[in-house]
């Protein structure tokens, strides 16, 4: 549970880290580029934070075989890169394999993993306090030797490859130091959108009130009774960001090591640095100015192969009825209490429609099943799974036409997966940066943040009046239906998102 909260929670800083972005770009050097059509990219390994980088690298694979791809990153990829390999391979027999570089040392889970904190917080002022508090650690949870050591290896990873561009992640500071110590020719792929990488970037006059503040979880545009706690809430966060003492103690030891210009929070953003984003029309909230050097490639999404080829049992499973997909991330575990109250939630829907269920679950520690009792029928019949593991990549179930909604936590690979797909959504949000997923899926039509009025926490009664809003086919379930399909079938009319990074990474690595 602990790495899927940081790992999302790590974007609640994404606004602040952009406020004062604009005009704080050191004065380099042209970039060095290295060998033609070499490309290396460099990420943290957990799915919310690489994910996009891989999709476009498989993207790359297929569509540019002549390109030379170099990936590192932590142990815990490998796998998924051979997986790409071997996908686009068989798409396309000219296609090389990308070569992978694997780092040692703690990832970005581990790191923050280490401080044993909990950030389960509610939406709306009342938590801003705790939230600012961790604002330190989202943006570089290594420790000074961490951060040296990684960013040595990585020195001498980018020396072995000599890439024509590096491609990197915002959420990677050692990566980011390197490369700009090193003064390489980089892009940036983040699953962040334009209103949380780029509120620096608007109006002054606009900036603190028409846009949401990080866990807000306000209606877009904020309501006017929402505006006061709104501002607030913006300029606590940027408070928060500008008084780090932990984080410039790190940075002055940084500097000593030799480092340049370490933890750059607020020059993260260059304009000739290209930034790549899942920003989707329609889906997202719109802003007053983007900066030229900004691509909107829509939901950047890894194409696999089908579910059917990945595990043919559980494909075949859902072609038996209508299926729901439960799945609040690869790492959420349920206590005692969110156990029992999905289970009668889950029991009360299957009780009323003719839908199967697919609930990923893992326990958080040992206690009696016994909360799980109202699933026993269905589970016995077979209308009820629930896998520890999804054997099938997510976007493959959801891209099978036999799920009619998507029930996740919120986090942005989720919802561009379901927008994509063209499917409702249930977002049962608990932190930080999930809330305001929640609340734009309501806005634009497509989804029901559950429990909104008691979140993080659940209870049985408003999981099913979540899940039966989004199902009973009454009024509500078809319009978000519509809607989503609507924006579905948008995205899919277009080119793909992993294509179109894929296209501006490739522009990059051709040396002129």
């Amino acid at each position: 549970m602990v790495t899927r909260l940081v790992l999302l929670g790590a974007l609640l800083a994404a606004s602040i880290a952009f406020l004062f972005s604009e005009g704080n770009t050191p004065q380099h050097d042209p970039y060095i580029q290295g060998k033609n059509k070499t490309i290396l990219f460099i990420t943290n390994s957990e799915h919310g934070l690489s994910n996009m980088h891989l999709a476009t690298s498989s993207a790359l694979l297929e569509n540019y075989p002549d390109l030379d791809v170099h990936y590192a990153s932590f142990p815990g990829v490998r796998r998924k890169l051979e997986s790409i390999s071997s996908f686009a391979w068989a798409k396309t027999p000219a296609a090389g394999d990308i070569v992978f570089h694997e780092l040692k040392g703690l990832t970005f889970a581990q790191a923050i993993a280490k401080e044993g904190r909990s950030f389960i917080s509610s939406p709306g002022w009342t938590s801003i306090t705790s939230l600012a508090e961790h604002i330190q650690l989202w943006i570089s949870p290594w420790s000074v030797e961490d951060h040296i050591k990684i960013f040595e290896e990585l020195g001498a990873i980018i020396d072995e490859v000599d890439p024509a561009v590096v491609i990197l992640d915002s959420w990677f500071r050692p990566a980011i130091d390197i490369t700009r110590n090193k003064n390489r020719q980089h892009a940036f792929i983040t699953p962040n959108t334009l209103v949380d990488n780029f509120l620096g970037s608007q109006p002054l006059r606009n900036m603190f009130w028409k846009y949401l503040a990080p866990s807000s979880g306000f209606s877009f545009p904020v309501p006017l009774r929402n505006i006061p706690e709104n501002i607030y809430m913006n300029m606590r966060y940027v408070y928060a960001a500008m008084t780090t003492p932990d984080l410039s103690a790190k940075k002055a030891a940084l500097r000593e090591k030799g480092l340049k210009d370490p933890i750059n929070l607020f020059g993260i953003h260059r304009p000739d640095a290209p930034w790549i984003t899942q920003t989707t029309e329609g889906a997202m909230i719109p802003l007053d100015f983007v900066p030229p050097n900004i691509t909107c490639a829509g939901p950047i999404l890894l194409s696999g192969a089908p579910a059917s080829q990945q595990d043919p049992e559980l494909a075949a499973w859902l072609k038996r009825a209508p299926t729901v997909l439960i799945n609040l991330g690869s790492n959420l575990a349920y206590d005692e209490r969110r156990a029992a109250s999905m289970s009668i939630a889950i029991a009360e829907v299957l009780s009323k429609f003719d839908f199967q269920i697919l609930w990923k679950f893992n326990k958080m520690g040992e206690y009696p099943d016994d909360g799980l009792l109202p699933l026993k029928p269905y589970l016995d019949s077979g209308r009820m799974r629930m896998p520890n593991w999804l054997i099938a990549d997510p976007s493959s179930l959801l891209e099978t036409g036999d799920i009619v909604a998507s029930v996740h936590h919120g986090g942005s690979n989720c919802y561009h997966e379901a927008i994509a797909a063209g499917l409702p959504q249930v977002i049962l949000p608990l932190w930080a940066d999930l809330y305001n997923f929640a609340a734009l899926a309501e806005t634009i039509g497509v989804g029901v943040w559950g429990c909104r009025e008691t979140s993080p926490d659940w209870t049985s009664e408003c999981l099913t009046n979540s899940l039966l809003r989004a199902l009973d086919g009454a009024r509500d379930s078809v319009s978000f239906r519509n809607k989503a399909k609507q924006l579905g079938d948008k995205v899919q009319a277009g080119d793909k998102g992993r294509d179109i990074a894929a296209r501006k990474v490739a522009e990059l690595a051709y040396v002129r």
